[in-house]
């Protein structure tokens, strides 16, 4: 079962400041610029540093960030009690969002919503080798797994274009930059394409436990309508005798 980590008990020991702002706090924020599981690993050692910003989910050897739901719009996003300074940026929210269609692929995206412009986020994290991905966004180390080339790894993924699916047998990651409105923006990392859990969960750890929920979720869903399903038959079924046998003593009568 999932384990939460609510640290609020010790908020009193903390000093109370307009922001949630340390070194572990900024190094955590680092790991996830890197779009690999070293974010999760960072989290679980530095878990005591986000008591005053939200709670996390332990597991193993991770941390993660919750969101209600993954796959609900109104649901993905976790608004921090207490905004993140980093980098002279404000980070308001984690997100967390995935998508499964039945013939483009997956994709997943995680990452922070931050206060401010693309153009002034950028200039926060010029440390990063952004590249334009369309009008009005940027993105980071876009790398390209090829599953049908053994031993390759991940590779840079000078090609990434705005609109275009992975192809088939690939998977595309990469850090993004995109504007939400004119104050807010995404700061978010992605995996996509034709991938499995394995290699998934190797990038994404924390998704290997919130697919464990989501299969509970969708059995129980699924033995719940079996069981109206089932009554409905039934009830059905009762309804079916007792008008066959009004139409029984009917017939009975008129004779």
């Amino acid at each position: 079962m999932i384990k939460r980590v609510s640290l609020l008990m010790f908020s009193a020991l903390i000093s109370h400041s307009t922001f949630a702002n340390n070194g572990n706090i900024q190094s955590v924020i680092d790991a996830f610029t890197n779009c690999d599981n070293s974010f999760f690993y960072q989290l679980k050692t530095n878990a005591n540093d986000f008591n005053e910003i939200t709670d996390l989910v332990t597991q193993d050897d991770i941390a993660y960030i919750p969101v209600n739901s993954v796959i609900e719009n109104e649901g993905n996003t976790n608004y921090f009690t207490k905004p993140i300074l980093y980098r002279g940026l404000t980070i308001t929210a984690y997100q967390n969002i995935a998508i499964k269609t039945p013939f483009l692929g997956q994709y997943y995206y995680w990452g922070f919503i931050i206060d401010g412009s693309v153009d002034s986020v950028r200039q926060s994290l010029k440390q990063l080798p952004w590249q334009q991905y369309n009008v009005a966004s940027y993105v980071a180390n876009p790398k390209l797994y090829d599953n049908l080339a053994k031993n390759s790894g991940w590779q840079p993924n000078p090609y990434i274009i705005d609109g275009i699916v992975p192809r088939l047998y690939t998977i595309e990651k990469s850090l993004y930059l995109e504007p939400i409105n004119e104050n807010q923006v995404h700061l978010v990392c992605s995996i996509q394409g034709d991938m499995n859990r394995d290699l998934l969960y190797s990038i994404h750890p924390d998704m290997k436990y919130i697919d464990q929920e989501l299969d509970i979720e969708r059995k129980a869903k699924a033995i719940k309508e079996q069981k109206s399903f089932e009554i409905e038959q039934k009830d059905n079924g009762a309804t079916l005798d007792e008008n066959q046998i009004d139409n029984n003593n009917q017939s009975s009568g008129n004779s």
